[in-house]
């Protein structure tokens, strides 16, 4: 065999190696990039997951205060403006829904889906601030209204210690979810950083 046909042999199969490695590195770029892609969607997933559980809570309070109200003899512009709260609260989702559409999102620039999550973030806080009035001002007229129906010689103080039990854990689990999504904002913009 002659050098120069031993070379082109040699050559040759180290170029379809060549072509092996190269086909083998390209396949696993793309297997990494489409891995990368499903981490950030469910990453993002929180936020849709957030805006439907928001909605799914406003919609069901509507007809359950009207309910409630009725059965306990409550006047009916407590339902209406409970209703009226969960009904603002729905249209400020479902306007943020349409906004962040996490189907989307991560089809923009890096630039631009951390700015939408830092504006969801803050869309985030500001709904907590401003549903904290509503919630309080709910918990003072249902204190206020059970202690004027309580019949005469009853224990108050035990529905009192309910009624403020039942209010501190849900404060408390508002402020670890309020927490947990600050959080995964906070997680998903460092993570666009990388």
């Amino acid at each position: 065999m002659d050098p120069e046909n031993f070379n082109s042999k040699e050559l040759q199969e180290l170029k379809s190696e060549f072509n092996d490695l190269k086909e083998t590195l390209d396949k696993q770029r793309i297997v990494n990039k489409e891995i990368l892609e499903h981490i950030q969607k469910q990453k993002i997933s929180f936020i849709g997951k957030d805006l439907k559980s928001r909605m799914s809570t406003d919609i069901i309070t509507i007809p359950m205060i009207f309910v409630i109200c009725n059965t306990v003899r409550w006047p009916i512009m407590f339902a209406v403006a409970v209703s009226v709260w969960a009904i603002l609260d729905l249209i400020s989702v479902l306007w943020m829904k349409k906004k962040f559409n996490t189907s989307t999102l991560l089809e923009s620039d890096v630039l631009t889906v951390a700015k939408s999550i830092k504006e969801y973030k803050k869309y985030y806080h500001l709904s907590v601030a401003v549903g904290a009035f509503p919630a309080l001002a709910i918990g003072i007229y249902v204190a206020i209204r059970l202690y004027s129906q309580r019949p005469e010689g009853s224990e108050f103080p035990f529905v009192l210690a309910l009624l403020l039990f039942t209010y501190i854990v849900g404060v408390l689990m508002a402020i670890k979810k309020y927490k947990k999504t600050m959080t995964d904002c906070d997680n998903l913009i460092d993570s666009l950083k990388e």
